[in-house]
């Protein structure tokens, strides 16, 4: 890594490299096979990242659910350890954890910067179900419209 950047990016022919964002709905978990069955083709390194929504953050603090510090360190261990656990399930041992704390659409482009991914395979559809995501659109969306790197947005497999 250099100046902050993988050397393992869009700038290495050689290297192909992939960022699934996951917020462990079936969405995200249908874009994380995805990306494991077309990554074999080249040498990979998969990044597999959780973002802990700030605003979450935010509103259990005015809740009085707890300090801030104890909210984002809870929710970071939490995070972690499903991570951790959902990519043993599917025998993923060589993905790159990755949990941060922000706003998804913006935190998931700045880590494809930061790691330099070739392209960030993600569900169509997340956990929110939120209300504004029907008038401002969800995170996959949000990616789509500020995002200089290729995206895949994975539907879910009808089964």
């Amino acid at each position: 890594m250099q100046n902050g950047k993988s050397d393992r990016g869009p700038k290495n022919p050689n290297f192909f490299s992939v960022m699934v964002p996951v917020d462990f709905s079936t969405f995200s978990l249908q874009a994380l096979r995805t990306a494991r069955t077309f990554m074999g083709q080249k040498p990979s390194h998969l990044f597999v990242l959780h973002v802990i929504d700030s605003d979450f953050v935010n509103r259990c603090v005015r809740n009085s659910l707890g300090t801030e510090d104890h909210i984002k360190k809870t929710l970071s261990i939490a995070a972690k350890a499903r991570l951790k656990d959902l990519l043993q399930r599917e025998g993923i041992d060589d993905a790159e954890r990755l949990v941060c704390m922000g706003t998804p659409f913006l935190e998931i482009n700045k880590k494809a910067v930061q790691y330099d991914v070739n392209m960030v395979v993600m569900g169509s559809r997340g956990n929110s179900g939120e209300m504004k995501n029907i008038f401002f659109g969800g995170t996959t969306e949000r990616v789509l419209r500020f995002i200089k790197r290729p995206v895949l947005c994975v539907p879910l497999d009808e089964v």
